[in-house]
Parts: C-alpha cells; sequence; structure tokens
C-alpha cells in the first residue's frame, strides 16, 4: 500500500497504530513564506517590516514539525543558481527589531500593543487551515506580540482561500511558492505581476526598480554563473526590503506498508517526481536458496 500526503495533512488515524507502515519526508523545491502586502497599510513601511522579519526565531518556529526542515533564507533556495548566503534575510535578533520600531515611533501601550499617531500596529495574516499552519501561525503570532504587534490570524479552507490569494484580499500571507531546480524568480517579485491584467504570483505587491531590472536580466540568461551575478541586485534589495519572511520548504509525506526496496530519498520538484525510480521498487525479494558445493557428497 501507497498512500502520499503534502506534509501539512494529519497522519490517518487508521494508520497511527500500525506498526508495519513507514514514513518519509522528501522536501520539495517550494518555499513556504510569510508574503507582506507591501503597497498599503502598515505592512508599506520598510522599517515594520524590516522589524517582523527580525523578530522572528525561525527555529523555534518550526520545532515539532515534520523532518527534514530546510530553511528558506532568501527568495533563492539552497542550491540554486544564484543562491548567496550574503543576501540572506535579517537574522533573529529581538532587540534590534525593537529599536526600529522605537525609532519609527511606535510606542508600546498598556495593553502591550504598539501605536504611532492613536493607530494600533496590527495586521491580518490569512493561511490555509491546516495543523501545520494552525501551529506555525500561532507561533507567529505569539512571536510578534512580544513585540508589540497584533496579529489577527485567519485560518481559510482551500476554496476559501483560493479567493483570498486571487484578490489578494490580506494584509499578510502565509503560502507556499513552487521554484523548481532553476527558478526564474519574476513571476513572484516583479512590479508587473500583482497587476490585474497578470496572475498575480507577486503576493507582496513588491515594487523595486532595482529589483525589476535585475529580474529582467537574470531570467534571460542561460548561464547559471552569469545569471549568479544579474541576481545579485535583486537578492540585495529583496534583503533590504524585507517584502516576506522566508520559512521553510515544504515537505512531501510519503507512507508506505512495509518496506520499499530500492526507494531512493530525493528532494521533488513536483509531486510526481516521488515517481522516478519507479521501476526499481520492489516489496519483497526471492528466498536465497543454498547451493551444495562442488565436492559435497551424499552418505
Amino acid at each position: 500500500m501507497f498512500l502520499a500526503l503534502v506534509a501539512t495533512q494529519p497522519w490517518p488515524e487508521t494508520l497511527a497504530d500500525d506498526d508495519s507502515v513507514q514514513a518519509t519526508n522528501l522536501p520539495l523545491t517550494a518555499a513556504n513564506m510569510v508574503f507582506f502586502r507591501s503597497s498599503e497599510g502598515v505592512l508599506s513601511q520598510t522599517p515594520v517590516r524590516q522589524a517582523l522579519v527580525a523578530g522572528v526565531n525561525v527555529k523555534a518556529l518550526t520545532e515539532g514539525l515534520a523532518e527534514p526542515i530546510i530553511p528558506v533564507r532568501e527568495p533563492v533556495l539552497q542550491g540554486s543558481a544564484g543562491y548567496n548566503p550574503a543576501y540572506h534575510q535579517l537574522q533573529f535578533n529581538f532587540s534590534e527589531a525593537t529599536a526600529r520600531l522605537d525609532q519609527e515611533g511606535w510606542v508600546k501601550g498598556a495593553n502591550g500593543i504598539r501605536s504611532k499617531e492613536g493607530k494600533p500596529l496590527t495586521f491580518k495574516l490569512y493561511a490555509q487551515d491546516t495543523p501545520e499552519n494552525g501551529n506555525v501561525t500561532a507561533r507567529l503570532q505569539s512571536q510578534w506580540r512580544k513585540l508589540g504587534v497584533d496579529v489577527k490570524v485567519f485560518l481559510q479552507s482551500d476554496v476559501d482561500l483560493r479567493d483570498t490569494v486571487a484578490s489578494h484580499g490580506y494584509d499578510a500571507l502565509l503560502y507556499g511558492i513552487s521554484l523548481g531546480v532553476d527558478p526564474d524568480e519574476y513571476v513572484y517579485w516583479h512590479s508587473s505581476q500583482f497587476d490585474v491584467r497578470s496572475a498575480r504570483l507577486n503576493f507582496s505587491e513588491y515594487k523595486s526598480a532595482v529589483a525589476d531590472s535585475a529580474l529582467e536580466d537574470g531570467r534571460t540568461r542561460s548561464d547559471p554563473t552569469l545569471r549568479a551575478i544579474k541576481y545579485q541586485p535583486f537578492l540585495q534589495a529583496w534583503q533590504q526590503d524585507a517584502p516576506a519572511l522566508g520559512l521553510y520548504q515544504p515537505r512531501f509525506l510519503y507512507i508506505t506498508r512495509g518496506q520499499v526496496y530500492n526507494f531512493a530519498d530525493h528532494t521533488l520538484t513536483a509531486d510526481t517526481d516521488r515517481f522516478n525510480n519507479v521501476q526499481n521498487w520492489m516489496i519483497r525479494r526471492a528466498p536465497q536458496t543454498i547451493k551444495p558445493s562442488a565436492d559435497s557428497t551424499v552418505k
């Protein structure tokens, strides 16, 4: 028996007590991020977004989630063309996050929530209603609350979230994007891609002339080395502007009853990639027989 699930789905209750069941989590070439809609409201302010990124301990956020957890620290995945550790998002630093908000005039009130010119520092965070997303959003909410930020979480069904995503009807969005082994970042971060005439995959509604130019140049280069060079201004701008908070690569939970021989762990670009070497799989082996040696005799 074979059963494939996205790792955010709960373990089937019918298999909970089955000792013959084995599970493998295969990472996807995708990224789970919190996208900040940066075109309006409190999240349009770069220092606020920077504070929200620096104020999150991603390692603590992912504790207890199904392994493996591969962190996402920039818009390009580790091992992909253009990936550069020099352009990781702001590291967790609670003091720095607090200082950024203080400098911008966001003052904590008696209720622990910051406000500025009579307006509270609050926004709405949307995500699909799954156990994993419920866990992650609750921890995000708690960590940002310590900063003095009031985050209201809305977990929606898959159908309802599609409408929310399509209309960009959120302040912030916890969502996964598919990047592939040789990603083209244009559709997710170019300013033209949140226009209603596009597919609107720029979920952060991010707009940067520097990023736009780098993305346009990078996607036209096939040579990985040259492409990486062209992407650097985009990565630097993304790091500074903080349009999103990178979390981790999603995983694909693959469940089998009994051992499957020659099943290889590997990173998936699409769900169907789990069948890449299916022709070599075996669920049983022929019993070995002991052949008598040539000089054996029967007495």
